[in-house]
């Protein structure tokens, strides 16, 4: 003879089951941060090709007169867009360069 799952077990079970299970919300996680990591990537290999020379490998400032990239304001991406974009004191401007989704990607390299 078969035994039954009783049904309280059966409902307690299925709820388990259904909150180990990914949902969409949950699907759509991993696709943001592998595509921040993406856009870090594409930033870091910009940065070494374009602004290391003056700004440092890494980032680590090389010497005095040259801005410290470490410091710049989290909450000031408008400004590290039109300095990139138009350059600023000694730095050359970007702007026929760079893309706005080369400058996006420095800007999560910088700020990450």
């Amino acid at each position: 003879m078969r035994k039954l799952i009783a049904p309280g077990l059966f409902a307690a079970m299925t709820l388990c089951w259904m909150a180990a299970a990914p949902t969409s919300a949950g699907a759509a996680e991993p696709t943001a941060n592998t595509d921040a990591d993406a856009l870090y990537k594409k930033g870091a290999t910009s940065y070494r090709r374009r602004c290391a020379r003056c700004h440092g490998v890494n980032m680590v400032n090389p010497g005095p007169g040259i801005f410290d990239l470490r410091t710049f304001p989290e909450d000031d991406k408008n400004r590290f867009i039109i300095s990139v974009v138009n350059g600023k004191n000694a730095m050359p401007s970007w702007g026929d360069v760079l893309q706005g989704d080369d400058i996006e990607a420095l800007w999560v390299y910088v700020t990450r």
